[in-house]
């Protein structure tokens, strides 16, 4: 019995061993087998299908590291180019600043060169200068001309040539004031008695009486210019003339009768100074002026 089933159950392996006559022709299996000659080139186009499939697969793979590649050297390039564009617009800058460096280094070496050259000219105004002073003392000397001497007449044309300037002020002065009118001239010599500009104050004043206008004003301002610059006499006269010309009460009357008083007083004229006190008080008792001369 037991013989039996041994041999019962090599009969089913060797049975399962060998092909199946159904699966004949199956392109299908591992390994097919009992196939046509067509069968045949199937299975070969089907084997060299799948292993270009493959093939495709790998490509596709290196394709993508490949790309991915690219993406990174787009990226670093991009990265080179932004450095360049900021690079090239500081060398720009860097252009710009050394054209307003070099045009002001060009200023700069313009105005040295011009300083250069009036220094130059004045050196050699110097040494003309100095050539003159030199052959003024080498002149002084030959002549035995003392200090005392030299500066008395170094002195005497100082004075002269002031007195021309002074004489050629007052002449182009006196031909500019000819041109004004009498009220602005008079206007204008209070306006600079009041800045007690007093030489300049005269000088209009004077060309005021020549126009006509308020010459007993005029007369009285430069009165007491003269007052003002202890010129007693001088200011006496200019007083009395503006009486004659107006002999009637002005707001300056109390006024010109006490420096009129005081001018006789510093002349050491008492007689004539007391008289003018006298009119004084008598005339015009309340005012300061009176009550200043009580005191004197």
């Amino acid at each position: 019995m037991r013989l039996f089933f041994t041999l019962l159950l090599l009969a089913v392996f060797s049975l399962a061993a060998e092909p199946s006559a159904f699966d004949a022709g199956n392109i299908n299996l591992p390994n097919p087998y009992g196939l046509t000659n067509n069968e045949k080139v199937i299975l070969k186009n089907k084997k060299e299908v799948k292993s270009l499939s493959t093939n495709i697969g790998f490509v596709k793979s290196d394709l993508t590291n490949i790309q991915e590649k690219i993406d990174g050297v787009r990226s670093v390039v991009e990265s080179q180019n932004l450095r360049i564009a900021k690079i090239e617009k500081k060398f720009f800058q860097l252009q710009q600043s050394d054209a307003n460096i070099s045009i002001k280094i060009q200023n700069i070496d313009n105005d040295l060169n011009t300083t250069k050259s009036i220094q130059k000219q004045n050196f050699q105004k110097i040494k003309l200068v100095l050539s003159e002073i030199s052959s003024l003392i080498d002149s002084i000397n030959n002549s035995y001309i003392s200090k005392d001497d030299f500066n008395s007449k170094i002195n005497i044309l100082r004075n002269k040539l002031n007195q021309k300037i002074t004489a050629l002020e007052q002449n182009n002065l006196n031909n500019t004031l000819a041109s004004k009118s009498g009220k602005a001239l008079f206007k204008e010599a209070k306006k600079l008695y009041k800045n007690k500009n007093y030489s300049k104050a005269k000088i209009f004043f004077i060309q005021s009486i020549k126009k006509g206008h308020l010459p007993a004003t005029s007369n009285f301002y430069l009165g007491e210019i003269s007052y003002h610059n202890k010129n007693y006499s001088k200011a006496i006269s200019y007083y009395k003339k503006s009486i004659s010309l107006y002999g009637k009460t002005t707001t300056f009357t109390p006024t010109l009768l006490l420096h009129t008083f005081l001018s006789f007083k510093k002349l050491g004229d008492n007689k004539d100074a007391n008289k003018f006190k006298k009119i004084l008080i008598m005339k015009y008792p309340g005012s300061k002026e009176a009550k200043q001369s009580k005191k004197l």
